[in-house]
């Protein structure tokens, strides 16, 4: 035994994370949206509905995982982020308005409709931070399947529709091209891992809602904002960890009917039309108020990966600056507060923890 691991379980861990491995690989090499966590989602998926996996990833392996996602999130949160706020005050504002109806309506579509239980639906319809919604519906009772099918597809559908939607509508930005986020240096990565691994162990010690998230996230923020270190998570530590949670929701599909993931696609389309009406409505209204084309405002407030997103401004030439800065404040802000909010949901009588 490794780790507390039987020989078996240390085996399909290993058969699965390689799988994930291959799948993220080729999804990355056909170019498509958040390669390395949807690629090995999918396939790792597809070999535990096939019987080749048999069980679910054991769940002490993945405290680390939760660590360095946590730093991610706060990575996103630099002086820079925090200066565009003054620049588009009310598309921020409408962005946040647009979320909360959006969140509202598909937790009250899902639970309504289809008859989704508060935590599956909550999850399955939170936009924009898809590596942590899959985390946390993870640590929860949700119907993790479920949660997962229809992020995925939400994400898929977007990156595919999109391009051709806003290229209709003839007011595309020759903005100049923007740098992307660079990785720090070796001294800030020792710095900002030391300091996520402490918050999250005394966050977890404390018992606050998703500890291991929520502690490394605002510990890193903490540090960007103060500049006390620069750039985002490496590649080669980002990777490995988008592979090793895309396996282990993979995973959770052992077991699982073919028939049973038709249906729950079914529900995530539906549920991705009623989230598509609310974001066309907010970003709409953000155009109108703001003064800023509705091409920039449309993907802006896409329901879809931050990541995704802004890489799609770069390729249809829109202003990587405007959507770059709504995708990260949202995702900042649905990371930090999908836990709490959570947390109060719970509360409520008859909702799974």
């Amino acid at each position: 035994m490794i780790a507390g691991l039987t020989k078996q379980d240390l085996e399909q861990v290993i058969a699965a994370l390689a799988i994930g491995l291959g799948g993220g690989a080729v999804f990355w090499w056909l170019g498509l949206p958040a390669p390395w966590l949807a690629g090995s989602v999918v396939t790792v998926a597809a070999a535990s509905l096939s019987g080749v996996i048999r069980q679910p990833m054991p769940r002490h392996l993945s405290k680390i995982i939760f660590i360095l996602l946590g730093l991610q999130i706060g990575g996103a949160v630099t002086p820079e982020t925090l200066n565009t706020l003054s620049r588009w005050p009310l598309s921020f504002i409408a962005l946040a308005a647009t979320m909360v109806v959006l969140v509202w309506s598909g937790v009250v579509f899902f639970r309504r409709v289809y008859g989704w239980d508060r935590a599956t639906s909550y999850f399955a319809v939170m936009p924009g931070a898809l590596s942590v919604a899959l985390a946390l519906a993870a640590d929860t009772r949700a119907d993790l399947k479920k949660v997962s099918v229809s992020q995925v597809i939400r994400l898929f559908v977007l990156v595919a529709i999109l391009p051709s939607l806003i290229s209709s509508l003839g007011d595309l930005s020759d903005a100049p091209p923007q740098v992307l986020p660079q990785p720090g240096s070796l001294r800030d990565l020792v710095m900002v891992l030391g300091a996520g691994l402490v918050a999250g162990f005394i966050f977890d010690k404390l018992k606050v809602p998703a500890g291991l998230v929520l502690g490394p996230a605002l510990a890193s923020a903490a540090m960007h904002v103060g500049e006390v270190v620069h750039g985002t998570l490496p590649l080669w530590l980002l990777v490995p960890v988008f592979v090793f949670l895309g396996t282990m929701i993979g995973m959770r599909f052992a077991g699982v009917k073919p028939a049973d993931i038709a249906s729950i696609g079914g529900a995530g389309l539906a549920g991705l039309g009623v989230a598509l009406v609310v974001s066309v409505a907010g970003a709409a209204a953000a155009s109108m108020i703001a003064d800023v084309p509705f091409a920039w405002t449309i993907l802006a407030f896409a329901p879809g990966g931050m990541e995704a997103m802004t890489i799609m401004a770069f390729a249809l030439g829109l202003d990587p600056a405007f959507v770059g800065a709504h995708q990260i404040g949202r995702f900042v802000l649905i990371a930090l507060a999908m836990p709490l909010v959570w947390q109060f949901i719970q509360q409520k009588p008859g909702t799974p923890e």
